[in-house]
Order: structure tokens, then C-alpha cells, then sequence
């Protein structure tokens, strides 16, 4: 038998961080953290690990403060190129401005992730480098036809239209989405102190 989990608590809006926790099969909600900080200022590799690290214990301790008992998992994604950090857009002419620059230059998208339970925390960043085809405005303005992009960390997203241009990655596919996957699992794992990820131990 599996061990009995605490509640589990995803602390984002993300609906893609939702889609791909949900592949781990574990009874989770979601509680959208009220006062988080989005920091936005680094200019080195070093700078942005910290970064999405800080953001993602920032949303974590949010929802634990309501909810002690709880696992809860905070995440933040944001993508660097040339000493440019690109979140989410503002607006469209951004999001275009974001995916022209990096769709000429390879690129980096880091996620931070946090947790919190009884009392603890345990943080992790993930780092996969992406690789585009050169847009132009007319294959742009396309793709912004197919899907909104502005809740997506420069301005797209590998799981959809984008993957056709997106040439090489390196690194772990669903941290390009906002979750790493194979990271968090071990992180949970640790934190836990048990794998709850099999039926008996």
C-alpha cells in the first residue's frame, strides 16, 4: 500500500503546470498565491538561477502560510538570452519583439522550483537551452493567430504550434513548459522522506 500523502498543493495559475503535474498521478489542488513577488532583474546565469528560485519559494510560502500541513509546490519559468531576461509578455508587440530576438539567437529557459512541508523548504532550478528557426513577422503574426501566448515565458509555447520551428533542445522538454518534471519527482521524494510515486514499499 501507499503511504498516506499529506495534501498536495500546486501554487500556480499556470493551466500547463496543472496539464503536467497531473501526469504524476497523485490527488493535488491548486491554490493561486495572492501576494507573490515576481523579481524580474538578472543579467548573468548565476543571477537568473537565483532568480526563479527566490520567485518560486516566494509562491510556495504564499499558500503555506494558509495551509501548514501541506506539500506545497511553488514553480517560475522565465527564458535568458544575451544578458536579457524575457517573461511573460505584455502585450502582443512585445511578444513579438520576444520571439523575433529569440528565435535569431539560442537561448535558455530556467524554472525554479520550491517546496514547502512541515516547516521546511527545498528549492531546485532546472536549465534546458532551446534552439529556433529564424521568424519572420509574417510566420509570427501566424503563429499568434493559432494561440495566446501571453501567459508563456517569451511569448511561446514548445507544446504547441511553436514546436515546428523550435529545431534543437537541450535539456528537459517539460521545463520549456514550466515544470520539470524528472527534477521535481526527486525533489518530492526527498522532502517526503518516501517515493510516493510507487504502490508499495
Amino acid at each position: 500500500m501507499r503511504k498516506a500523502l499529506p495534501e498536495i498543493i500546486l501554487a500556480s495559475a499556470s493551466p500547463r503546470r496543472r496539464e503536467l503535474f497531473a501526469y504524476f498521478d497523485l490527488p493535488f489542488k491548486v491554490v493561486v498565491p495572492k501576494d507573490s513577488l515576481e523579481r524580474d532583474r538578472a543579467r548573468t546565469h548565476r543571477q537568473v538561477r537565483v532568480l526563479v528560485v527566490e520567485n518560486a519559494l516566494d509562491k510556495a510560502m504564499q499558500v503555506a502560510k494558509s495551509h501548514p500541513d501541506a506539500l506545497v509546490i511553488g514553480a517560475d519559468t522565465v527564458v535568458f538570452c544575451k544578458d536579457r531576461l524575457f517573461g511573460k509578455p505584455k502585450d502582443l508587440e512585445t511578444a513579438k519583439e520576444y520571439l523575433k530576438f529569440l528565435s535569431r539567437n539560442p537561448h535558455h529557459v530556467y524554472t525554479g522550483i520550491a517546496l514547502s512541508y512541515c516547516g521546511k523548504a527545498w528549492t531546485d532550478v532546472e536549465r534546458t537551452k532551446v534552439v529556433m528557426d529564424p521568424l519572420g513577422e509574417k510566420e509570427i503574426e501566424f503563429y499568434f493567430s493559432k494561440e495566446a501566448v501571453l501567459d508563456k515565458a517569451g511569448g511561446f509555447g514548445i507544446q504547441g504550434f511553436a514546436g515546428t520551428f523550435i529545431t534543437r533542445i537541450d535539456g528537459c522538454f517539460y521545463n520549456v513548459m514550466g515544470l520539470p518534471l524528472s527534477r521535481l519527482r526527486k525533489l518530492m521524494i526527498t522532502a517526503l522522506g518516501y517515493n510516493p510515486f510507487v504502490s508499495s514499499l
